[in-house]
């Protein structure tokens, strides 16, 4: 007796068929699988949205930062006087290469002294990198005494220098004094100058002093102030607030120090230690605090 089957049971090529079928099935279920799995991670796993405030806040607090950082530099108004004359070619070289500001203080009639003195003039003038502001005149002649008698002389004198140097700014240097009217500023070194230097500051100039002077030899105009000791001060001077306004110092040199390389080689030094130590800022005589712009 026989059992019933189909007849395409022992069909080889129907069983191949059932197998493949199942095969196919069961890597189409295991490929989907997959990839509800893969879905699911990335979708636990997605980024939180970005928050622009967020980042506006950090970018602000980061320039804020910056800002501070350049409000606590300490300021150095390199200033130098008495030009043009023999140094002064080699200042204006130095603080060109050494790319920093600095104001030079004219004085009048040294502008007609020679014709070198005249060039060298006409090329602080035309040197749009420096600052050039008013040293008087005559430099009173050097007879300090007799000058600051006569305040009305005083206050000529300087509106002449004014006028032949065509100052752009309203900053003065007394000759021989180390006075002061600016803004709440008010210094007189030898009073009996009192008189002439408030009719000069009526007259609309600033009056701007110093608080260190690198020292020459009036004879070898050689400087006589050691760089290391000259550093040494400004530092200590700042770091106790000793200056006319604590934060800020102005150092006071004289172009005609300034001949021999050796004395140039010596105020490159005192620039590059000044310019890359990171707690100071070089700046022009005109940005000093309480500096007016406007010109008498």
């Amino acid at each position: 007796m026989h059992s019933s089957s189909s007849p395409d049971d022992g069909d080889p090529a129907k069983q191949f068929f059932l197998r493949f079928s199942l095969s196919l099935f069961i890597v189409l279920a295991l490929l989907t699988f997959s990839c509800n799995n893969k879905e699911s991670k990335k979708d636990t796993t997605a980024l939180p949205a970005i928050d622009s405030t967020l980042i506006r806040q950090q970018q602000q607090k980061a320039a804020d930062s910056v800002a501070k950082a350049a409000v606590l530099k300490k300021k150095i108004y390199i200033t130098f006087d008495d030009g043009p004359n023999k140094g002064t070619r080699n200042v204006l070289a130095a603080v060109k290469e050494e790319n920093i500001a600095a104001s030079f203080f004219i004085v009048g009639e040294h502008i007609f002294d020679s014709p070198r003195q005249k060039e060298t003039w006409e090329i602080l003038k035309s040197d749009s990198t420096v600052e050039l502001c008013n040293h008087s005149y005559t430099h009173a002649h050097n007879k300090y005494t007799s000058f600051y008698e006569q305040p009305g002389k005083v206050v000529e004198d300087f509106k002449q220098a004014q006028k032949t140097g065509g100052f752009t700014n309203n900053i003065a240097r007394m000759p021989g004094r180390n006075a002061w009217r600016i803004d709440s500023i008010e210094h007189t070194d030898i009073y009996e100058s009192k008189a002439a230097i408030d009719s000069l500051h009526q007259a609309g100039f600033a009056i701007m002093g110093w608080d260190i002077e690198w020292m020459f030899d009036h004879k070898t105009l050689a400087v006589d102030t050691a760089t290391s000791l000259l550093l040494r001060r400004i530092d200590n001077m700042l770091a106790a607030g000793k200056t006319k306004k604590p934060g800020h110092l102005v150092l006071l040199a004289h172009d005609q120090a300034f001949q021999k390389t050796e004395d140039i080689e010596k105020l490159h030094f005192v620039i590059q230690q000044l310019k890359n130590n990171p707690d100071y800022e070089l700046l022009f005589a005109s940005k000093y605090p309480g500096i007016k712009k406007d010109l008498p």
